[in-house]
């Protein structure tokens, strides 16, 4: 959940464009192990960039700037801080003389000071990974354990129209930057990114997930541990399993067709097929991250909030909207005004929203309706929200399992399924741990309908 603020914020600026980034909730741990291997892409690669960087003041992220100048090719790294004492300036300078270091001090405002980015600029690449923490409450259990952590929304690019605004907001928010000229928060002339780039940051995460595939397959084998201890969520070991299945297929394609492209004898239409399957593969991979990371964040406890569903769902559906016209579906709701509210955290309950919406509109033919309702029942004590659809339907050997994790129903229609399966296995781990229930109905060519029960804050407390 962004915290909105007035403040100067570059994360921001990535929300405020025509076409906003796409945030991704993660720990500090994923942040570093992504931008890793982005340093990793410029040792291998020499490449001759200009490196902007904001990090948190550890001693491992200094470790990893310090080892960019000792066996990178970086002409110069832009090294940005709020803090008062710059001792990180003089340690990468004492580091190499090849590398010209060049400090700014940003403005103090408590939203800069709680974000961190690391911009490339080289003539054939850029990049920019951008993370603010967010403010999570923290508990303290009776044993002394805290039972929240903070964490970070996290967005990432490989285009000069993100990369630009940022840059102008490090102008905007500096404080001391004398040794910068205007040309240097620009991207003239814009970097011309070469795909086989991308593709080697992509095989960097490919080797990352290989040695989280050995590590699971390594748990997975350990039968002497008991059945009830493999446990993910609820989910028992062999959810292991099925997740190792997962993270091999797009592994195996990918390589596959990174190879093929490397052959000079495949052009023009065989080319473009095996981008095209590089780029669904990419989707897919990035679709089974997001859903586990989902899943994962269901153990965090999260503060639940008192929802009107009439301030939340129109704006969902709006958003859907360019999406339905699109594909001919009429997608509409109906939530009356007067409704109870819910109790749940609003992350939450926009992520059951969207992905019970995604799923009508993939499997909803040209010409379906898709349609929103609530309404207040069992005497005013629960809230009952429909998600219903005109689309292909499930049959009913499949009704039962569709919430099992990493199950996906056999397409019917000409729309690519990439989902990773994870998406109703999410929702129903959502509803029922804001102390609902889910249902779904459904008959073979005449629609779907989901139907969430969720338990109304009494009128004296709304």
């Amino acid at each position: 959940m962004n915290i909105a603020t007035s403040e100067p914020s570059l994360y921001q600026l990535t929300q405020d464009l025509d076409e906003p980034l796409v945030p991704l909730s993660v720990g500090a741990e994923t942040l570093k192990s992504y931008v890793s291997s982005v340093i990793e892409l410029l040792i291998k690669e020499q490449l001759q960039a200009t490196v902007w960087v904001k990090l948190p003041q550890t001693k491992s992220w200094l470790n990893q700037m310090q080892r960019l100048c000792q066996e990178g090719n970086v002409k110069s790294i832009v090294v940005c801080s709020n803090q008062r004492n710059h001792s990180a300036v003089s340690l990468l300078k004492d580091t190499s003389a090849k590398t010209s270091i060049v400090p700014i001090k940003l403005n103090q405002n408590s939203t800069l000071q709680r974000e961190s980015f690391l911009i490339v600029l080289a003539t054939d690449f850029c990049s920019l990974t951008l993370a603010q923490w967010q403010k999570s409450k923290i508990e303290i259990a009776a044993s002394g354990k805290r039972l929240q952590q903070p964490y970070l929304e996290m967005v990432s690019s490989f285009t000069p129209q993100a990369i630009t605004p940022v840059l102008l907001g490090i102008k905007q928010n500096s404080v001391s930057s004398a040794s910068l000229k205007d040309e240097d928060f620009s991207l003239n002339p814009q970097p011309i990114v070469k795909t086989d780039l991308i593709g080697k940051l992509v095989l960097q995460q490919i080797s990352q997930n290989e040695r989280v595939q050995t590590a699971l397959n390594s748990l997975s084998k350990t039968n002497h541990i008991a059945k009830q201890n493999l446990t993910v969520l609820g989910l028992q070991s062999d959810f292991l399993s099925d997740l190792v299945q997962e993270l091999r297929a797009p592994i195996t394609h990918m390589k596959t067709a990174l190879s093929l492209l490397e052959s000079k004898q495949i052009k023009g239409e065989q080319r473009q097929r095996y981008l095209q399957m590089l780029s669904d593969e990419c989707d897919r991979q990035n679709s089974l991250i997001s859903g586990l990371l989902g899943l994962l964040q269901l153990d965090t406890p999260t503060q639940a909030e008192y929802l009107r569903l009439d301030d939340i769902v129109p704006g969902i559906v709006s958003t859907y909207q360019p999406l339905a016209e699109e594909k001919e579906i009429q997608l509409g709701y109906t939530i009356p005004a007067n409704l109870l509210p819910i109790s749940c955290p609003r992350p939450w309950f926009r992520q059951i929203i969207i992905n019970l919406l995604n799923n009508s509109l993939q499997f909803t033919p040209p010409k379906g309706k898709v349609f929103v309702q609530a309404a207040l029942k069992n005497e005013n004590e629960q809230i009952e929200i429909l998600i219903m659809d005109t689309g292909v339907g499930i049959a009913n050997k499949e009704i039962n399992k569709i919430f099992d994790g990493f199950y996906r129903t056999k397409p019917t229609i000409e729309d690519k399924v990439t989902g990773a399966g994870l998406g109703l296995t999410l929702v129903k781990q959502l509803v029922q741990r804001c102390g609902g229930s889910i249902s779904v109905s459904s008959k073979v060519g005449k629609g779907t309908t989901f139907k969430i029960l969720m338990p109304a804050i009494p009128a004296e407390l709304a």
